[in-house]
Order: C-alpha cells, then structure tokens, then sequence
C-alpha cells in the first residue's frame, strides 16, 4: 500500500532531486541551482513523495515555479523514471496548478525545447497552449523553444 504526498521541497529533499534531474536532463541544473530557487522569494517548490512501508518519503517528481503577481512560471518539473508512464506528472501538475489557483493566480507560462514531445504533451493535456515558437533558440542544439500558456480565468 502507498500514498503520495505533495509537500514544499527543502535542502533535504536536494540529493534525490539530482538524482531525478540528472536521469531526466541532458543539460541538468546543478545542486546550487535548486538552492538558489530555494532561497527566492518568488519560488514555489513542490515534491512527491510516494510513502511506503519499505522506503518512506521517497522522492519520486518535483516542480520548480516562480509566483510572481499573479502569473507562475513553471522552471522544471521531472518524475523519477521508474514512475514514469503512470501519469504522475500529470496529477502532480494538475494538483499544484489547482493549489496555486486557489490563490488567485490568472495564468501559468513555461518554455519547453521542441524536441521534448513529453513535455509538450503533458501540458497541453493540463490545458496549456503554445503561444510563440522561438526559431533556433538553444545555443547547444540550435532548436526552437515552444513557450506555452494557460489561462484560468
């Protein structure tokens, strides 16, 4: 039996993170990354944890977004990848959206590489849009970023 908690990440919570992000990422952000955001007063950080009898509390996805006015900015959201197919960034994301809503946010915003057609999906399930598409915007690969919205009002 297990359950899966959302709750506000913290610097404990850092060490399995990296260990998502680094599975998830091909340019990951590096421990310092997540402790700045954790530190930012726009930031909102959440993780999910899945409790279990075996390993309680493990980490299995995060969300990193900035709250600024009323408009979020999702950063990063990543699932483990043993979770993965189970649709568990899509509750997770719909859930926190959802929690953020509550709080009077109108709309959420994001930027996605094009090549990530997960992401893509995940959020246009969640009710995202793609507003622009930026030609050859990642200097690395030279791709277009798709930035997205959604609006809740």
């Amino acid at each position: 039996m297990s359950d899966l908690i959302i709750d506000a990440m913290s610097k404990k919570d850092i060490e399995p993170i990296l260990k998502i992000e680094q599975a998830s990422f091909k340019h990951p952000w590096s421990q310092l990354s997540f402790l700045n955001e954790l530190l930012n007063k726009y930031s909102r950080n959440f993780v999910l944890k899945l409790e279990n009898f075996f390993e309680t509390d493990q980490i299995i996805a995060y969300l990193c977004i900035r709250l600024i006015s009323d408009e979020i900015n999702i950063l990063k959201i990543a699932v483990h990848p043993e979770q993965r197919g189970k649709g568990t960034a899509l509750k997770f994301l719909n859930r926190c959206l959802h929690d953020l809503c509550e709080k009077r946010v109108v709309s959420a915003t994001l930027e996605v590489r094009q090549s990530n057609t997960a992401g893509i999906s995940l959020y246009k399930k969640t009710g995202f849009i793609i507003e622009a598409q930026i030609p050859n915007y990642y200097s690395d690969t030279h791709e277009d970023q798709v930035r997205m919205r959604k609006n809740f009002f």
